[in-house]
């Protein structure tokens, strides 16, 4: 469950497939797909066995985003929560730094590159996963330092203001150091480096700066946007190919007002139920649904006790605090989670308009 690799524990973030795949009789190929040939209704998946060419007759492509490649110097000394594999190498990063006490230079300072949602949910959450681990693995105490690194000249700048002071001021009561108009130009193994000529030891940079769509939408014709996705029509089908639907992180299409939906668990889960449905009826000449999803809200984590949700595209303050959290947990824990009865999770695959 991506939307929440960012919290304390990654306990319940992974889904087993195999309860919803085999009742349905759904072949799984465990492997990375390569390349698509779409001309040929083929494409190269590298498995444990090799690379077959496997051939198909409707696609839907839905490889979803990731952390935009950075040219920077020692960028591989960073962290992530962008996969499962990369939080869970950030958790035993830092459970050996909780073995160790948290004792030497910069052990105890996390920087968390970028401002956007991901670092906002990060950069509020990292401290109480240090205390944790640091509880579970030594009986030693720390203090901490959490330091969030931000190239703009304000926090939060895509929220309305009234959102925007709320997580400001939330950023100030759990101690996080905020550096804007700044960027980071380079990371040592014990230090990271700032545009500012600062010069911050560390030992965990976490990286949350940029998402791009899957390089596999350069296998197909098309117009893209800046984000490397598809264009799309309203029935998500990739324009000049008859059996291509594109859905999720990969797509754009327009939601409401001419937007474009945004990358998030909020477009992508109702995107695949209108694709999984148009492909099908497509198959066998039948209507095709249009996608339609008018409302645009948010929710965003902001660590223990704090949350925000918001209203339409300028993310207008509805809830804070408490109440805030309390819908952020019936979506992480509800909403974006699959139902474990396998006929409910059927039903719950038909495209309709959602209402939060």
């Amino acid at each position: 469950m991506r939307p929440r690799l960012y919290e304390v524990s990654l306990e319940g973030t992974r889904v087993e497939l195999d309860g919803y795949l085999k009742p349905l009789q759904i072949n799984q190929i465990q492997g990375r797909t390569e390349s698509i040939n779409a001309e040929n209704n083929e494409l190269s998946v590298f498995t444990a066995n090799g690379i077959p060419n496997i051939s198909y007759d409707y696609l839907i492509l839905a490889t979803g985003s990731s952390l935009k490649a950075v040219n920077l110097p020692g960028i591989s000394h960073t962290f992530n929560n962008d996969t499962f594999n990369g939080a869970k190498h950030l958790e035993d990063h830092m459970i050996k730094l909780a073995q160790n006490n948290f004792e030497n230079e910069g052990d105890a300072t996390f920087v968390v590159a970028g401002g956007g949602f991901t670092g906002l949910k990060t950069v509020t959450a990292i401290e109480e996963k240090a205390k944790l681990l640091l509880e579970k693995h030594s009986s030693a105490a720390a203090s901490f330092r959490i330091i969030m690194i931000e190239k703009s000249d304000k926090v939060a700048y895509f929220y309305s203001p009234d959102s925007q002071k709320y997580i400001v001021e939330t950023l100030k009561a759990k101690n996080i150091e905020v550096i804007t108009n700044a960027a980071v130009v380079s990371i040592e193994p014990d230090a990271v480096i700032l545009s500012n000529g600062g010069r911050i030891p560390i030992s965990t940079v976490i990286w949350t700066a940029g998402l791009t769509a899957s390089p596999l939408t350069s296998c197909f014709k098309g117009g893209k946007d800046q984000l490397n996705r598809l264009s799309v029509d309203q029935h998500l089908k990739l324009p000049g190919y008859d059996n291509v639907i594109i859905a999720g992180d990969v797509a754009n299409v327009t939601v409401s007002e001419g937007r474009s939906a945004v990358m998030s668990c909020q477009f992508s889960q109702f995107q695949g139920r209108w694709a999984g449905h148009n492909a099908v009826n497509d198959l066998f000449d039948m209507p095709l649904k249009p996608y339609q999803q008018p409302g645009y809200n948010t929710c965003l984590d902001l660590g223990s006790g704090h949350a925000i949700v918001t209203d339409g595209w300028s993310r207008d303050l509805r809830h804070k605090g408490e109440e805030a959290k309390k819908h952020k947990f019936r979506i992480s824990n509800d909403l974006i989670c699959p139902p474990k009865d396998i006929e409910q999770a059927v039903a719950a695959s038909f495209p309709k308009i959602p209402q939060f």
